[in-house]
């Protein structure tokens, strides 16, 4: 079976939801943003129209810029560049994002901690939220689609291995043939890959060999996990927002059947076999019993 590409967004599923349970489907899932910022330092500088001039260098992009006067979510937009005529001492203009005028004080910068997003509509909230929550749930369970073998890993500067936010589960792939003799057991800890055996995170190796369980975003899932998804997501919702037990039995039937779509789409798109599913090998392996001894 080809692999199947849905085309679908995340809007369509969250109205899929909320008709499911008898709610009104909305027409966008645009939320508003709060943004939670720490001031970093305090410096000398000043602002005409979209300019900020000050002997400060190297503000990084990005960082948002307070004090008195200045207007709320005002951050450096482009780079700074040594103002001319030249100055002594040296000033830097920096470009902002927005244009106000502010004499020369003290000012801050800032950067952002966390971004809370909120949704007006309490019943879109839940749906939302819970799509995204089923999501991550389901494709931890691990499908063809999402797990990839001997997949390459290299150490940083400092010999560790940074885990994106994008992997939900990571393990050496001990019986890679490029991974020889060594011997490693892995887990994921503080968003770094850790050495259980070594006791370390450091990875001395040039590269290591992994088999990942990707997490991907809604777009990429394929059509028959989607509707598995939004199926066990409506009958979660079903039982936050309205509570029918009625209604509560009749989506967990659908979820049922959903599910079972999944698997089968599963099963054919995994090649499964009584004999296993070795990497790039005969499936067919003969018995040998020093493999039950080893056990």
């Amino acid at each position: 079976m080809p692999y199947l590409s849905t085309g679908s967004t995340e809007l369509k599923a969250v109205n899929q939801i909320l008709a499911s349970v008898g709610q009104a489907p909305v027409t966008t899932l645009t939320t508003e943003e709060t943004l939670i910022v720490s001031e970093v330092t305090r410096f000398t500088g000043s602002i005409s129209g979209t300019t900020l001039t000050t002997q400060v260098a190297n503000i990084p992009v990005g960082t948002y810029i307070g004090g008195t006067g200045v207007t709320t979510g005002t951050s450096i937009a482009v780079a700074g560049v040594e103002a001319t005529p030249a100055t002594d001492p040296v000033t830097y203009e920096y470009t902002l994002n927005i244009s106000q005028t502010v004499a020369e004080r003290t000012l801050t910068q800032s950067k952002v901690e966390t971004r809370v997003e909120t949704q007006a509509n309490p019943d879109v909230a839940i749906a939302l939220n819970t799509l995204r929550e089923v999501s991550r749930e389901v494709q931890s369970e691990g499908w063809t689609y999402n797990k990839e073998f001997d997949y390459e890993l290299t150490p940083d500067s400092n010999n560790e291995i940074i885990i994106p936010d994008n992997m939900l589960q990571v393990d050496l792939n001990i019986s890679s043939k490029r991974s020889g003799n060594r011997q490693f057991d892995s887990i994921i800890r503080g968003g770094k890959l850790y050495d259980r055996i070594k006791h370390s995170y450091k990875w001395t190796d040039e590269s290591v060999y992994v088999d990942v369980l990707w997490y991907f975003e809604w777009e990429h899932i394929p059509d028959v996990v989607q509707a598995y998804i939004v199926a066990r997501a409506s009958t979660i919702v079903s039982s936050r927002i309205i509570g029918d037990g009625n209604q509560y039995q009749m989506l967990q039937q659908k979820e049922a059947y959903a599910r079972a779509m999944a698997l089968e789409y599963e099963c054919n798109q995994g090649d499964y076999s009584f004999f296993g599913e070795p990497q790039g090998e005969n499936y067919y392996n003969s018995y040998k019993p020093f493999h039950s001894l080893q056990r």
